[in-house]
């Protein structure tokens, strides 16, 4: 029977040294691997975009869930639907946390110029 579905989270995945010690989630992985191999089963390794709900994305943004749903409403923010849910795909995350960062350094910009050079 084959094991349920392995999910590694990205954010684990990511700063793995790849000449240290293997970490968890890769001994899982191989784990896996190796049982399938000795049972005669193939092993499919996919990938998904990874999606976020508009409370996810609003804490991550420190503004409320309803902001994330008035600026889908408005299109300024990509959502796709998942039954009758929102859903924001990881790089249009992303695309928002870049756009407001950049908003922010620019909108203090004269301010941090003043305080360094009078």
């Amino acid at each position: 029977m084959a094991e349920p579905l392995l999910t590694l989270d990205p954010d684990q995945v990511d700063g793995a040294s790849p000449t240290a010690t293997l970490p968890a989630w890769a001994d899982d992985l191989l784990a896996r691997v190796r049982a399938a191999a000795q049972a005669g089963e193939t092993v499919t390794v996919t990938s998904d975009v990874r999606m976020l709900t508009p409370a996810q994305v609003g804490r991550r943004l420190g503004v409320s869930r309803s902001t994330v749903t008035r600026r889908i409403a408005k299109g300024e923010i990509h959502a796709v639907m998942v039954g009758n849910r929102h859903r924001i795909p990881y790089p249009e995350y992303q695309r928002i946390r870049r756009e407001l960062a950049q908003r922010i350094a620019a909108d203090s910009a004269e301010d941090v110029e003043a305080e360094l050079f009078g």
